[in-house]
């Protein structure tokens, strides 16, 4: 039987990453993602997709961003048991970013619920769903596979396959599988060259087939070439103004960027204010990373610790240390998850400060449409932030350079030469960037 490859996910959009692989003897998942965005999202999420999982032998998962693995512990709920194969590093940050996921789905049902009880206007007939609970995170967590980079694994039927560093986060892989008859290649999200501090993406091996990601895929040129100037001008503008810079972070990658940079501009002389890490996963991410030098760039390994961990730099690891960021009195940073607003600390800084000309708020990557950072990237004169709205004086900035992902030509290098005849499938991108792309090829 020839071996099929079936898009499950991230089909002209960027989230809810899932593909399925079917060589006649063996099916394999690759990725079961969470679909984020616009309201739908919370109902399209509660319905998995359509596979009948008594045939699906193993999972693969790409990396930890929730677009990627937000829904596997649904596979529990299901009945599934089996493998859940990934990278070494993944395997190490997977809990953090499951259990985090299942506090945030409690936490955001128990605010509607709230909300509703003092007739504050909120979405939706019901509380969003709760996905999945702790029990079914450590039962999933308990079906993982670690793999080292380049390491074999077999499925039934003769077919077998390994990863190999993808860029982007710590531990993000691509996925390259033998069958008896074909050679396939899952990019997974491929980061950009000498995007510190994690390793460049080891390229595209030889392959029949590739299905390959485009989230930047109408992108040739970064938005910003000199990221420390840009960076230090926004500080500059900060200090003029005399209030904080709020920025909206990821736990994974997009924080670690944000921290290298800040520290350069520290070593340099040029940060001039304290930077505040509002984020407690990011910590503990950070933390990390020293744990896997050969998933790290080479130019980040001297002095890492001193490069994310430096003088100005102050880690807020309680509740009450990061209520006092109400009252923090002069220009700061304070870098805060969840990157786009759709829960976790930022929340609370956006309340405080959206209304504060003084303050500045700092975009840095890709702002998805329908988030509450996709839409304070139009600079909007309100938004909705915990169920009212908020007039929004703060200053808008957006250095576009910290996204993690691979522009047009460096998807392209990287398909060379192992897939310069191979049939690629552009997917993972809005149809702009996957025509873009398809046109680039």
């Amino acid at each position: 039987m020839t071996t099929r490859v079936t898009l499950l996910g991230a089909v002209d959009e960027v989230t809810g990453s899932c593909t399925l692989l079917d060589t006649g003897d063996a099916r394999m998942l690759v990725d079961l993602g969470m679909i984020q965005g616009d309201a739908a999202a919370a109902t399209r999420n509660e319905t998995l997709p359509d596979v009948d999982l008594r045939w699906v032998n193993a999972v693969t998962l790409t990396h930890v961003h929730l677009d990627h693995c937000g829904r596997l512990p649904m596979l529990v709920r299901q009945g599934w048991r089996g493998p859940v194969y990934c990278s070494e590093p993944t395997a190490d940050l997977l809990p953090m970013v499951l259990k985090g996921s299942a506090r945030v789905q409690r936490l955001k049902a128990q605010e509607w619920v709230d909300l509703k009880d003092r007739d504050v206007d909120v979405p939706g007939d019901s509380p969003p769903p709760l996905l999945f609970d702790e029990r079914e995170v450590d039962a999933l967590l308990n079906m993982v596979v670690p793999l080292r980079w380049h390491e074999h694994a077999d499925l039934p039927g003769g077919a077998r396959f390994h990863l190999q560093p993808a860029g982007h986060i710590l531990g993000a892989a691509s996925v390259a599988l033998k069958t008896p008859d074909a050679r396939v290649v899952f990019s997974g999200d491929l980061g950009r060259t000498d995007l510190l501090p994690v390793v460049n993406p080891t390229p595209c091996p030889a392959a029949d087939l590739v299905v390959i990601e485009s989230t930047y895929g109408d992108t040739a040129e970064p938005g910003v070439t000199d990221v420390d100037g840009a960076l230090a001008a926004v500080l500059v503008r900060a200090q003029g103004r005399g209030g904080p810079v709020i920025v909206p972070t990821f736990a994974i990658g997009r924080c670690q960027q944000l921290l290298h940079a800040l520290g350069r501009l520290s070593r340099k002389g040029q940060l001039g204010m304290n930077v505040y890490l509002d984020a407690p996963m990011a910590a503990r991410v950070t933390d990390v990373h020293a744990a896997w030098p050969q998933s790290l760039h080479p130019a980040a390994m001297p002095g890492l610790d001193d490069e994310l961990d430096f003088p100005e730099r102050f880690t807020l690891r309680s509740k009450r240390a990061a209520k006092r960021l109400r009252d923090v009195a002069g220009p700061a940073v304070i870098l805060a998850g969840h990157g786009f607003g759709e829960g976790g600390p930022i929340l609370r800084h956006f309340q405080r400060w959206l209304p504060d000309p003084a303050a500045t708020v700092l975009l840095t990557g890709h702002c998805l449409a329908g988030t509450l950072v996709g839409h304070l990237a139009t600079d909007p004169p309100w938004a909705w932030v915990h169920g009212r709205r908020v007039p929004v004086e703060a200053h808008i900035e957006h250095i576009d350079a910290f996204g993690g992902h691979a522009l047009t030509d460096e998807l392209a290098a990287w398909l060379q030469p192992g897939a310069a005849d191979a049939t690629v499938v552009v997917n993972h991108g809005e149809a702009a960037a996957r025509a873009a792309l398809a046109a680039r090829l």
